[in-house]
């Protein structure tokens, strides 16, 4: 079973809009009243939320560890969850909090503005997630990382400590690079209890303090991750990892091996990193190698990102599978 850590939120999305507002005062004016053609869109939003669902749809058990709000759009986000399959014990409904939303809007020439309120992702600490959980589980993944304050950075290493006792292997997606973004230094003695570290590669240069990509992943190994895997978009993947016998100490590395992604017509990109991470750590809790598995990963995230309707419910091992084949 795969526990997922991270956040919760409902994406909301105006888009086709003739121009983006501007303000001129408490009154409706020509610019600042903008008519668009297209409805309002609401979606399931979240690393942690989109992670689960993801893994959920591509036939895992998965279980999501995270906060909502005691209000409409968190009775609507945990039903989403619930009939994709995601086992929701571990969320928590935290009374006087909203859940978390994201208001984007996008104009004709996808120019983007962004609202977030963080909501009840703001309360999810070391004592939401249940040691019996970690025990049980043969993965645990911790998204969100740099916008979850409650588990930054010691309620991050003493879950991923305990996960280490039992046996279960540890993944970490430090995404996004927002706020106060995760810098190595932080990140050590997390790395030293990690066996599969994700994010982009804007993501590790700033982690990392703007190195060239194959640096930026040797420190990261040099810090004790077992594997470190870059996403890249429509490039695909970028996977590195210790030498057999040494993928806890920090030891010597082949070179990165570049996994190509896939050529697919691109409708959005909401999820996509997300179900990458899903389908990644599937693979390998299924016994694939890391590269494999970056494969796969690379097809999950094709497939979402070809979709332009409700995306993650697209997948499915025989949609990813059937894209692998024609490739």
């Amino acid at each position: 079973m795969f526990t997922v850590i991270g956040t919760c939120t409902v994406d909301l999305f105006v888009s086709n809009l003739a121009a983006m507002p501007r303000s001129e005062g408490d009154e409706f004016t020509v610019d600042s009243l903008v008519f668009h053609d297209e409805p309002l869109r609401t979606s399931l939003g979240g690393n942690g939320a989109n992670s689960a669902y993801a893994l959920a749809r591509l036939g895992a058990a998965v279980e999501l560890v995270g906060g909502l709000g005691e209000d409409h759009l968190g009775d609507w986000m945990a039903e989403q969850l619930v009939d994709a399959g995601v086992r929701m014990g571990s969320v928590r409904r935290y009374t006087g909090q909203g859940t978390a939303t994201t208001l984007i809007l996008s104009d004709r020439e996808q120019n983007r503005l962004a609202f977030h309120h963080e909501g009840a992702n703001r309360a999810v600490d070391g004592r939401s997630v249940d040691s019996d959980l970690i025990r049980s589980s043969d993965m645990l993944l911790l998204t969100s990382y740099s916008i979850m304050p409650g588990l930054r950075p010691y309620g991050a290493v003493e879950l991923f400590w305990e996960a280490r006792q039992s046996g279960t292997r540890t993944a970490v997606d430090i995404g996004p690079a927002i706020g106060e973004p995760a810098h190595l230094e932080e990140l050590r003695p997390l790395l030293a209890l990690t066996d599969y570290f994700m994010c982009n590669e804007h993501e590790l240069a700033v982690c990392t303090g703007g190195v060239e990509l194959a640096a930026g992943m040797a420190a990261i190994l040099a810090g004790g991750a077992g594997c470190v895997v870059i996403k890249r978009g429509a490039a695909g993947a970028v996977v590195l990892q210790v030498e057999d016998g040494e993928a806890t100490s920090g030891g010597s590395a082949n070179g990165p091996i570049i996994v190509p992604g896939f050529s697919v017509e691109v409708q959005t990109t909401v999820g996509a990193g997300d179900s990458f991470n899903a389908g990644f750590l599937l693979a390998v809790h299924k016994g694939s190698t890391a590269v494999q598995a970056a494969r796969f990963a690379n097809a999950v995230a094709a497939t979402v990102v070809s979709t332009p309707d409700r995306p993650l419910d697209a997948l499915s091992r025989g949609a990813v599978n059937r894209l692998v084949e024609r490739s």
